[in-house]
């Protein structure tokens, strides 16, 4: 699958969750693109899971090993991963995530600010302390491919 072709599935995918989220399509489409290398990863592949949500309640599981951040330092660790039945699916699950967490009560805030609602979102998603900018740079380059 190409950029081009991946960030068109994403797209739809987002467009119809975000109708009830409210979550800004083009952040979550540059936040699946980042997570999933734009769909390439093992987990993307074999889960559905675009976005690395660890397995919680009655999703199917997958067991992976991931690279985590700890104390500035990476190390590799083994995980289970929440499993999909589709990209739609997890897209959901991630909006829900962000909707109903008090960790991210911030990011909701900010909805109507994609830089804001990055730096918010980066402060608890990932371990990468560099997360937010690598976002950043991924959402423009998705923009750059939607046509």
């Amino acid at each position: 699958m190409t950029k081009q072709e991946f960030v068109q599935q994403a797209h739809a995918a987002a467009s119809r969750s975000s109708e009830r989220s409210g979550m800004p399509v083009m952040v979550t489409v540059a936040q699946a693109a980042l997570e999933s290398n734009w769909g390439q990863s093992k987990l993307s592949q074999e889960a559905n899971n675009y976005f690395g949500i660890k397995a919680h309640g009655k999703h199917g599981r997958i067991q992976m090993r991931t690279e985590e951040c700890e104390q500035g330092k990476r190390v590799v660790v083994e995980a289970e991963f929440a499993k999909y039945p589709s990209l739609l699916d997890c897209i959901q699950c991630r909006d829900g995530i962000l909707l109903r967490s008090a960790t991210y009560a911030g990011a909701r805030q900010m909805r109507g600010d994609e830089a804001g609602f990055i730096r918010e979102i980066a402060k608890h998603w990932a371990t990468d302390p560099k997360y937010a900018e690598k976002l950043q740079e991924v959402l423009s380059e998705v923009k750059g491919l939607v046509s």
